[in-house]
This record gives C-alpha cells, structure tokens and sequence, in this order.
C-alpha cells in the first residue's frame, strides 16, 4: 500500500472548508450596510425617528412631501463616535434632478438660527446645503445594484450629549425621494434570507420612478412596486424582486470549484490510505 503524508491534506481540506462557509453566509454579511424605512410620521420633532447608534453604518430611505420635513433623532451617548456623519442622497431619476433638499442638524450647543420650521426651545442648527453643478456625483451600490446622486457630504462634530436632531427640508417646499445615511461602522447582522431579499427589494423599489412611495413599512415589496411604479415601464423578465446578479454569479461558480477541488482532495486522501 503506497504511503501518503496526510499533512499535506489537511490544510487544503480545512482552508477549502473555511471559504465554502464563507461564501455561504456572504450573503448576509454584505447587508452590512443597514437600510431603515420609518414609517413617514416623523414630521416633527416630537415624532422624530430615532437612528441607531450613529457610529454604525446604515441608511435611511424616505420620502420628502412638498410644505413638510422629515425628523430625525439621535443620541451621541448611545455611540463610540465624536463624529456624526451627513450624507445625502437622491436615486438617479428625471423627477429627481431638479430635487435639492437640505440638510438641518439641530443641538442645544448650537446658535439659534432662522428655519422655516419650529425647532425645541433651547435648541440651535447648522445648515447643509448640497453641493452645486459638477461637484455632485454619481454614486453606484453594487449590491443592490441602484444608482445615486450625492448631493450632501460633511460631517458634524459632536460637542455633548443629549438628543440631536437631523432635519431633512426644503425652502423651495420641493418634494421627492431621498436617503440620508450615516456611521462607518459596519455591524454584520446574519438576518434569514428572507429579510435580506425583503430589504434588497424595498431599496430597488425605491430607485424606480415614482411619485408618491407607501409609507408604510408593513406593505410588501410586491405591493410596493405595483403602487409605485407603472406597468408598463416593467419588463417582468428582467425585473425579478428575489434577483442578486450582483453576487451570485461569481458566488456561484467559486462555491462549484471549491467543492469540485474539496472532493478531488477527499478522493485523493482514501486513495492512498
């Protein structure tokens, strides 16, 4: 019986095993950063939406109706973070090209400033604007496959804690749709399968030409989109809600070699045994 040095398989074998598990959870783990859809009451202070810890990467995913603002909370205390990030951004639609809304972030260690909104007693702002003409970029999401325009990137630096404010308006009392994304931070939440392709399909959805998007964060994406978009700017072949061609192709074929390369290897070892 020939000899052979096992030595020389167990290493392949485990780092084989160790990336198929990998590519395995892969999926999860890009839902890294963290899509949230409030549920569109947060028009004021005193209803605003509270952020999680804002050191953590996600994105808030809203829309802005004409004469309103949408209200944002956070609390500095409840983060590892001296830095509040500010980005914003718009989907790369034709209704939204002309859209150019502001960003307020309200604390009480801020000076008083003129807004066209009530702000808490005690509290002041500072203002962003987005940036003009070619100093807007196009911004494309890999895994969700979307495309969006950065109107708005600074960032604040937090001075105490205490409950902050972020405002997203419009002085033009413009509407439509847009993200506001904050934190570094990436937080890996292995989530089932189900809710990932939940969250993949809202964002897509929300990329897609509208004019009014549900506000609701119980309704379905399949309802979403029949509500959202018109029919007949669908072609139902290409569009499919549950689609990642984003990952799975290259996933795909890897796994395949890997596990091809696992069984030769095993084949291999009892062969010589």
């Amino acid at each position: 019986m020939m000899s052979f040095d096992l030595r020389i398989v167990k290493l392949p074998l485990g780092l084989i095993v160790g990336i198929i598990l990998f590519l395995c959870y892969m999926p999860d783990i890009a839902e890294a950063h963290r899509p949230v859809f409030p549920n569109g009451f947060n028009k004021s202070f005193d209803t605003s939406f509270q952020l999680d810890d804002i050191d953590i990467s996600q994105a808030v995913y809203q829309v802005l109706n004409s004469k309103e603002q949408v209200w944002l909370s956070f609390y500095p205390e409840q983060s590892n973070t001296e830095v509040a990030i500010i980005q914003l951004g718009v989907p790369v639609l034709e209704e939204t090209k002309l859209f150019r809304p502001k960003v307020a972030l309200l604390s009480s260690s801020l000076e008083k400033i003129d807004l066209p909104f009530a702000t808490p007693e005690g509290f002041g702002a500072i203002i962003y604007e987005p940036r003009g003409g070619n100093l807007i970029r196009e911004f494309h999401e890999p895994f969700t496959n979307t495309k969006s325009w950065i109107l708005i990137e600074d960032q604040f630096e937090i001075m105490e804690n205490g409950i902050h404010y972020v405002v997203i308006f419009s002085d033009m009392n413009q509407s439509g749709k847009f993200w506001f994304a904050t934190g570094t931070k990436e937080s890996f939440d292995f989530s089932d399968r189900s809710e990932l392709n939940q969250n993949i399909s809202r964002v897509k959805s929300f990329h897609l030409p509208s004019v009014v998007l549900p506000t609701s964060t119980k309704v379905p994406p399949t309802e979403i989109l029949k509500q959202t978009v018109n029919p007949i700017d669908i072609d139902e072949e290409k569009f499919d809600l549950n689609e990642r061609n984003y990952f799975k192709s290259t996933t795909g074929y890897v796994t395949v070699g890997l596990v091809v390369l696992l069984l030769g290897l095993i084949f291999i070892n009892r062969r010589f045994i």
